[in-house]
């Protein structure tokens, strides 16, 4: 047994076993008794109300047409303010979209530009010796 194994033991004799065995012989701990005559902790005060915000007044409406008869029909009158939606078809799209002319790119993904690009890496890359 060398000296730091001796000292470990003697810390853990005396820094753990010896205080949790008079932890364990002691009688546990009873908390102090209150005395009784102290008075009873005040109610907290009630947060005051606020006003509610009074609420907007609503737009008047314009006077209701007058009653409909039975035999008029139930639909709407179309509103003249609406205008029907076109609708279009992909191909009539897809024309608009190839009339742009193709943008030249800078880089590009094909194999061969790709293989070059990283040729060129490990030409231009630091030496590993620097």
């Amino acid at each position: 047994m060398s000296l730091d194994d001796l000292l470990g033991l003697l810390f853990l004799l005396f820094f753990v076993v010896i205080p949790a065995l008079q932890g364990l012989r002691r009688a546990p701990a009873t908390p102090p008794s209150f005395p009784e005559d102290l008075p009873l902790p005040e109610p907290l005060p009630r947060p005051k109300a606020r006003p509610k915000p009074k609420p907007k007044p609503k737009p008047a409406l314009p006077p209701s047409p007058p009653p409909s008869q039975e035999g008029q029909s139930l639909e709407r009158a179309p509103s003249p303010e609406r205008e029907r939606l076109e609708a279009r078809f992909r191909e009539e799209v897809g024309e608009a979209a190839k009339a742009k002319p193709a943008k030249k790119r800078l880089l590009t993904t094909d194999r061969e530009s790709l293989l070059k690009g990283v040729i060129w890496h490990e030409i231009l890359k630091k030496p590993k010796g620097l």
